[in-house]
């Protein structure tokens, strides 16, 4: 049982700034699009126009401000929308479905799992995980569906972006 007045529920800056990070990594499997897959994403026209010039750049260093670019303006974006449509872009529905069943696989009490996970996506971390869970649960606690729903949508876009940075690596 977790005794919820120990626990602070902020988010530190430091989980702020990971999540951030993480997303502006997303711009390059984002730019490495085909333009037919460009046009398919659920984003915004001004951000499909700056995804378009960027993989029409060919100077390095520009193509790496652009980048960075694009990864600030991910966050302006429906951030689970973007990043669902990317991951299936990145996978077959084979890996697909392993990769969503971590999802129901979770649970705050059971280490193994979290270290399994971490095993096996490089870019995962024990405490981001963790954290995302504690939300669950705290959600749980507090009986609070809309908290529940967006705190199970951010552990599954988690799974998702670290999944996809994985395979970059």
């Amino acid at each position: 049982m977790i005794n919820w007045s120990e626990h602070d529920m902020r988010v530190s800056r430091t989980e702020l700034k990971k999540a951030h990070e993480r997303l502006q990594e997303l711009a390059e499997p984002l730019a490495n699009l085909s333009k037919k897959q460009i046009k398919k994403l659920p984003v915004s026209e001004y951000f499909l126009a700056e995804l378009t010039a960027l993989a029409e750049i060919t100077s390095a260093i520009a193509k790496k401000r652009q980048i960075k670019r694009v990864g600030k303006l991910i966050s302006e974006e429906n951030r689970h929308e973007l990043v669902d449509a990317l991951f299936k872009t990145q996978f077959s529905p084979e890996q697909i479905a392993k990769i969503e069943a971590w999802i129901s696989r979770f649970n705050i009490n059971d280490e193994a799992t979290l270290k399994q996970f971490c095993k096996q996506f490089k870019r995962a971390e024990r405490n981001s995980v963790y954290q995302l869970l504690l939300w669950i649960e705290y959600a749980k606690h507090m009986s609070d569906n809309e908290l529940l729903a967006e705190s199970e949508q951010d552990l599954a876009s988690y799974i998702k972006e670290v999944a996809i940075l994985s395979q970059l690596d």
